[in-house]
Parts: C-alpha cells; structure tokens; sequence
C-alpha cells in the first residue's frame, strides 16, 4: 500500500478549503450586497465607485418606510403568508404522513403501482397544472355561490382555500416520509400489537417519533415552497388583502423599484424568517434528507 507523504496531504486539504471558501464568498456576496443596500441612502446607492461599507447607517429608516409603503403594507402579507405557509404546511403533513405509512405498512394488491403514480405526478411540469388547477378551483361544486355541478359562483377563488388546496398531496412529502417509515424495523409493530396498539396509535406514537427528521425536512420544504409562491396566488386571487409576500414584494418592485434601498430592505425581511427557520431545523433537515433518501 502506497503511503501519501503527511505534507501533501495536508497542501490537498488547503486547496480544498480555500476553494470551497471562494464558493462560500460567491454564494454568500448577493446576501451580503442585498442587506448592505438596505442600510444605504438613495444617494449612496447612485455612486461610483460603490461603496460596500454604508456611510451613513439606515438602519431603521430604510424598513420602516419599506414596510409601511404598499397599500396593504407588508405587515398584511406577512398574516397571509403565516397562513398559507403555516396552516397549509400543518394540513399537508396531515395527509400525507397517513398516505405514506399506508403505502409503506400495508400489503395490498397494487401498491408499488400506486407509489409509482404518486411519483410521476413529480415529472409533471409545475406550469402545466396551472390551468387545470384553477379551473378545478373556481369549479369547486357548493362552494364560493357554485351548484352542485361547479356553475354560477367562483369556487374556491380569492381565498386562502383556493392557494393551498391544490398542493396539499405533495409527492415528495409523500416519498420521503414512506422512505423513513421503511427503515423502522418491523418488530416495532409486532411489539406495538402485543401491547394492543392499532395503526392509528402505531402510526402517531412510534413511527411519527422515529420518522421525526424526515417529517420537519418535509415541513420544511412544504414551509418553503408556499412561502415562496409567487405564480399560483397571484393567478387564483384578486384581492389585494389576501396576497402572500411574494406577490406583495413584486408588486413593490414594479412600483417602487428605483427606490433600491426600500426594495432590498423588503428583500431582506422577507428572506429572513427562511433563513432562520432553517437554521433551527438544520440539524433534523440533515438527518431527514439522509435517513429520507437512504430507506
């Protein structure tokens, strides 16, 4: 067996370092710039060269003018996030956590054909659903003014309902919470009946606990895709009061885009409750998307 000298494998493991810093740094410098800006004067942000220290600290003008300037104001659409995200995310993992364990734990005729489909609904190109969702939607039967067959009303259009429902059944929470059900030994469920436990208080009192990592990075995913929603709400509502913060935030960039100091400290607090979200999840998502993809 060749023995590499000490010394070079040092040398190897600085130049590994120093180059994944380089990628930190780039990756890092568009936050940097981002929350930079949001602490400059409009004057500042017009010189050349730029500075990338601010000469004269905003550092609460900049969010309070950012927050109060859209009609419905930022504080509305941070409500209506809460609720889409928070609420849609709690929902969804309602149904999907009993689809996977029924997939995963039960023996029945079809079921990897039935896990098949509930994978390829993930080939299926996001701007493809849109029609078909909305009309889905504002065809809702008995909701929104509708009869029962879908006619004379809005449906389910311009309102929170009608901006989660359509992605409450999310595939991948699906696959990856059944692919950590799969790793918890069988003998769980055996002891669990000696004790005289059904499905439903096997399901939430043992493999809900051992599945625990890949349910928050689920959660998390979920938190984040309607958090980040921008296509769908802005489609399916017309009323200013009910959008999400995305929808908001383009919306002050068409109106107040040359003001970019107002616009990266509204980038900035919407960015933010992500980022720390993820930071105290992190430890869960890493063992979730491990434990997730390995079962």
């Amino acid at each position: 067996m060749i023995k590499v000298p000490k010394l070079k494998q040092n040398s190897s493991k600085t130049v590994i370092f120093l180059i994944l810093l380089v990628l930190a740094l780039i990756c890092l410098f568009p936050f940097y710039w981002m929350i930079v800006t949001s602490f400059k004067t409009q004057q500042e942000i017009n010189l050349m060269p730029p500075t990338f220290i601010p000469n004269d600290w905003q550092i609460v003008e900049n969010y309070v003018a950012a927050w109060m300037k859209p009609d419905s104001t930022f504080g509305r659409y941070f409500i209506n996030t809460i609720i889409i995200a928070g609420f849609g995310t709690i929902i969804q993992l309602l149904i999907c956590i009993p689809i996977a364990y029924a997939i995963s734990q039960f023996r029945f005729r079809g079921r990897n054909l039935l896990f098949l489909l509930v994978l390829s609904t993930m080939m299926i190109p996001y701007d493809v659903t849109l029609v078909p969702n909305f009309i889905t939607i504002r065809s809702f039967p008995l909701v929104g003014g509708n009869d029962l067959f879908g006619q004379g009303g809005q449906g389910f259009y311009d309102s929170y309902t009608g901006m989660v429902l359509p992605f409450l059944a999310d595939a991948f929470s699906i696959f990856l919470i059944r692919q950590a059900f799969l790793t918890v030994s069988r003998d769980y469920w055996d002891a669990a009946q000696v004790d005289g436990m059904g499905h439903f208080g096997y399901l939430w009192k043992v493999l809900v606990p051992l599945a625990w990592p890949s349910i928050i990075t689920a959660a998390l995913l979920g938190f984040i895709g309607k958090w980040n929603g921008v296509l769908w709400p802005l489609l399916i509502t017309s009323s200013e009061h009910l959008r999400p913060l995305q929808v908001g935030l383009l919306n002050f960039v068409s109106e107040e885009g040359h003001y970019y100091h107002l616009l990266m400290a509204a980038a900035t607090f919407t960015v933010l409750p992500i980022i720390i979200l993820y930071f105290i999840t992190q430890r869960w998502f890493n063992e979730g998307v491990g434990s997730g993809l390995k079962g």
